[in-house]
């Protein structure tokens, strides 16, 4: 018996029609993200949001299936392009999850984080480890997944590697 996956009172059709009028006129620089995009959602549309197992093999395979072509087309040895401090965007679009104001109190004395999983270099941190790391600067460009960009300095902790 074949059964059929949908999303419970979503019309497959009308949501790709939708999805196709807010793609654009097409163009080489939007193909792969929209035919990506149209692609995933193609998929999606045919999985039973119930069936959380069915949705996470094909996100899952969407994911690996990016990955793939990321480490096609991006040399992993080069760095992201650096800027003047004349081109940091003023001000900087900030959104997050929560406000300032709603983010937890640590106890920087004893809260720690683990690194681990498939790195090298596994280990255990402190907020004092952190904060003996030396500091870099870098002016980067920062392209969200809403749609925008912008140019900002960031300040991070190098990080050597074992």
């Amino acid at each position: 018996m074949k059964r059929k996956l949908t999303i419970p009172r979503v019309d497959s059709k009308l949501l790709v029609r939708d999805a196709t009028k807010l793609m654009g006129e097409p163009t080489r620089r939007r193909f792969l993200p929209a035919g990506g995009g149209l692609g995933a959602l193609l998929l999606l549309t045919g999985c039973d949001v119930i069936d959380e197992d069915a949705a996470e093999d094909v996100l899952r395979n969407i994911s690996k299936l990016n990955d793939a072509i990321q480490s096609y087309i991006f040399d992993p040895s080069l760095l992201a392009p650096t800027y003047p401090g004349s081109a940091i965007t003023r001000p900087f679009p900030y959104n997050a999850y929560y406000g300032v104001e709603d983010a937890p109190d640590l106890d920087a004395a004893t809260y720690k984080f683990e690194i681990s999983g498939l790195v090298d270099g596994k280990k255990t941190w402190m907020v004092a480890d952190l904060h003996s790391l030396p500091e870099t600067t870098q002016i980067t460009r920062h392209v969200c997944v809403e749609g925008w960009s912008a140019i900002g300095v960031g300040r991070a902790s190098r990080c050597a590697t074992s």
